[in-house]
């Protein structure tokens, strides 16, 4: 199934912005205009990348695949920023069997959001 083309023109717009605001943000570093201590600690603020993708995938979603593909991306960052910077006492040692549940989560959810597209489709048919 071929994605909607309303989505890819939303991806490509995301990639655009996020290109032009992290060499924006370099350039004006180069420049002196502003300074930034240290880019290794921006780094560990990357899961927010995966948060605005999955974001993408939420908006005016086509399929139960592409729900569950936003949910995991924002889950996922989620988990990793919080294992990452061990907040309530969660490391990924102790954490990473919530990628389980999460995952069984959505096993269980597929065959519900599948129903949910199918009776939308139909009824967007008899209209």
């Amino acid at each position: 199934m071929k994605p909607e083309p309303a989505y890819c023109r939303r991806t490509q717009l995301l990639w655009g912005v996020l290109l032009i605001a992290t060499g924006a943000i370099i350039l004006l570093d180069r420049l002196d205009m502003i300074y930034l201590h240290d880019y290794y600690s921006l780094w560990h603020y990357w899961p927010v990348i995966l948060v605005v993708f999955g974001l993408n995938k939420l908006l005016t979603p086509v399929s139960a695949k592409q729900v569950l593909s936003g949910l995991w991306l924002i889950f996922f960052a989620a988990w990793w920023y919080v294992s990452y910077e061990e907040l309530w006492n969660l490391s990924f040692y102790n954490s990473w069997p919530a990628l389980l549940i999460a995952w069984g989560v959505g096993l269980v959810l597929e065959p519900l959001l599948n129903k949910h597209f199918i009776a939308y489709r139909e009824s967007e048919h008899e209209k």
